[in-house]
């Protein structure tokens, strides 16, 4: 899903449950790992920076789930209950903030062990940086249309364009050309989608 986060992180336009946001910051944190290390791996500020954003977003999870559960108790029963939930968005929160450490390497430009950066490009899932080229077959088809992650177990998590800077986006997002897309899977699905991605496979 597309999302689309400001700087002013108070209170949702829109009421939240404490179970849509408990979803929500599960939702983000996974995706801040993704940006997180594919930050690092590929030495990229724009998305580490997306994961500080991220983090100021769970923050303000958290504060909403806080009014949200003071508000649904009741009584005893209510309370114990609810400290259950309270502790798992705590968890989130500390892994968020741990998280987002991780982006002090690339913010930093502490840089990282070439031992490390070995390792690191060994795990699944890989992260790769394409840029869609003109003649690609990509152009103008929608990230659903393709069913990247279905026909080629790959996900996209993020889109450069210009000046803007799509993260983790939509279906119905479609590719243009001059697009530089973060991607995760695989390491020779990633080989095969920037071979289609440059034009070199039509």
């Amino acid at each position: 899903m597309r999302r689309k986060y400001s700087n002013e992180f108070g209170f949702h336009a829109k009421p939240m449950s404490v179970r849509e946001v408990l979803k929500e910051m599960k939702d983000i944190c996974g995706l801040m790992i993704d940006l997180a290390y594919a930050s690092v791996l590929l030495n990229d500020k724009d998305l580490a920076n997306e994961v500080l954003e991220l983090e100021r977003e769970i923050d303000s999870l958290l504060y909403q789930l806080w009014m949200s559960a003071a508000i649904a108790v009741r009584d005893r029963a209510d309370a114990e209950a609810m400290s259950s939930v309270v502790k798992v968005a705590m968890a989130m929160d500390e892994i968020s903030n741990a998280v987002s450490d991780i982006t002090h390497v690339v913010l930093r430009k502490l840089g990282i062990h070439p031992a490390v950066r070995e390792v690191l490009e060994k795990i699944e899932p890989h992260y790769k940086r394409v840029m869609i080229a003109k003649d690609s077959y990509l152009v103008g088809k929608s990230i659903g249309e393709l069913d990247l992650d279905i026909e080629l177990g790959i996900y996209v998590i993020a889109i450069r364009r210009g000046k803007e800077l799509i993260i983790d986006p939509e279906d119905f997002e479609k590719f243009q050309a001059g697009d530089v897309v973060v991607v995760k899977g695989p390491a020779d699905c990633l080989e095969d989608f920037a071979k289609v991605a440059s034009g070199e496979i039509k």
